[in-house]
């Protein structure tokens, strides 16, 4: 029974971000949806194992997005390629850690976290109230993320902020939040997590739902 229920809240966490999905493309659409509709991903890492196959898969993911894009022009190519590899790297990293969980394998993921700092440079700036470091790149922002989803306690923290990286978006008309170019990023984690939990993709968990989103 214990099982059930918890079957029944993951799907409830789930069906909602669809919810969320189909609510972000409908034509009266006015402001972006608060981030914060993600934070029940926290509840969906229930425990370590969960977060770090999150992390690889979105890490795939910016590795994907990475090697399909060309290079940005305020960054030489040395420096994408830097990105690239060092992506390429963690990933590898964390499948490794993945089949066989060791001290040394936790210590070079934590090795991987300063190089990604030093990348990033250090710019800080004083806005009202905080210091605010501004990153170079966004793409090792989430990879930071995801390598945390394995070294660090808080690991569902850190998926959260995983997910809130790859699925947050910005336009002038919308403001800062989920936005309709936000959907398919949304719909890509919660068919991680449909999957992850019901070995069924979206589609087949909620038909109808799917149809109309």
């Amino acid at each position: 029974m214990k099982q059930k229920s918890y079957q029944a809240a993951y799907a409830t966490k789930i069906k909602k971000w669809v919810e969320t999905a189909k609510e972000l493309r409908t034509e009266n659409f006015r402001l972006a949806l608060p981030i914060t509709r993600l934070t029940s991903i926290k509840s969906l890492c229930h425990d370590e194992i969960a977060a770090e196959q999150f992390a690889l898969y979105l890490s795939k993911r910016v590795q994907q997005q990475i090697n399909d894009a060309d290079c940005p022009s305020h960054k030489s190519p040395e420096e994408w390629e830097t990105y690239k590899n060092l992506i390429t790297d963690a990933i590898a990293q964390m499948e490794l850690y993945l089949e066989t969980p060791t001290l040394e394998g936790k210590q070079s993921l934590r090795q991987l976290l300063r190089q990604i700092d030093e990348l990033q440079g250090d710019d800080y700036r004083h806005v009202p109230w905080a210091t605010v470091r501004f990153v170079k790149s966004g793409e090792l922002l989430k990879l930071d993320y995801a390598i945390r989803c394995f070294v660090e306690q808080d690991f569902s923290y850190y998926a959260y902020k995983l997910a809130r990286e790859f699925i947050e978006g910005y336009k002038p008309e919308y403001g800062t939040g989920l936005i309709p170019d936000s959907v398919p990023m949304l719909l890509e984690v919660a068919e991680f997590w449909c999957q992850y939990y019901f070995r069924q993709n979206l589609t087949q968990k909620f038909p109808k739902l799917m149809i109309s989103t």
